[in-house]
């Protein structure tokens, strides 16, 4: 019975400390947080850089996101769930940022001008450019 108890004490113990650890490992494999924003009214061209955006991530990035290293998100700048994370860019409708996270510090890349020049008119380079600084905010 006593052995019983000092192995659900033991037990209780372990578990939390191998979850927080785990959150902790998590945390520390995030090296690049990678952000489309737009609003709820939608023209081609944002279509276009989303949709762009999402197949690069996936087709490029699949591994980086499934481990952790790599963080993808798609906001909408008008939904009030989102409104923390929107407050800390500089935006007003739609944005692609690529955030560098190193040492406790985030490093934003505004890649919008790019991602309108490009997202719709020239796909093979839009898609390009951002592979290139996700690849460069890894390192």
């Amino acid at each position: 019975m006593i052995k019983s108890f000092y192995l659900f004490v033991l037990i209780s113990i372990i578990i939390p400390t191998i979850q927080a650890q785990n959150k902790d490992q998590e945390k520390s494999r995030l090296k690049v947080e990678v952000f489309y924003f737009h609003p709820n009214e939608r023209c081609p061209i944002d279509q276009s850089i989303e949709a762009n955006t999402k197949n690069l991530m996936q087709t490029c990035f699949s591994k980086e996101i499934g481990n952790g290293t790599i963080l993808f998100k798609v906001l909408n700048t008008e939904d009030k769930n989102n409104a923390k994370i929107v407050s800390k860019f500089d935006i007003n409708a739609q944005a692609l940022y690529i955030v560098k996270l190193d040492k406790g510090k985030e490093i934003q890349k505004d890649l919008t001008r790019f991602a309108f020049d490009y997202g719709q008119s020239n796909p093979g380079k839009f898609k390009a450019g951002v592979k290139d600084e996700i690849e460069k905010a890894l390192k």
